[in-house]
């Protein structure tokens, strides 16, 4: 299963786009983040199994790639809204 998101993120105070892309894969239960390489990816973590939970969506026993992609470094994507 993949899931794609639009997000904010924050540089000081102004804000960016970014797409989250959440993938469920085999393997022993996991969380791995990739993508932004900042501070914020500590807290991502935590931020998007939140979300996921609050969407009644079981994330216990998987394993899952979370990928993060600022939206002004691509131009092809389109996020819904």
């Amino acid at each position: 299963m993949t899931g794609k998101i639009c997000s904010v993120g924050l540089r000081g105070i102004e804000g960016y786009r970014v797409q989250v892309e959440v993938q469920e894969m085999p393997g022993l239960p996991s969380v791995v983040i990739v993508g932004l390489p900042d501070a914020s990816v500590k807290e991502a973590k935590e931020r998007v199994i939140a979300a996921l939970h609050s969407f009644e969506c079981d994330v216990a026993d998987q394993k899952l790639v979370i990928h993060l992609s600022p939206l002004e470094r691509k131009s092809k994507v389109r996020c819904l809204t």
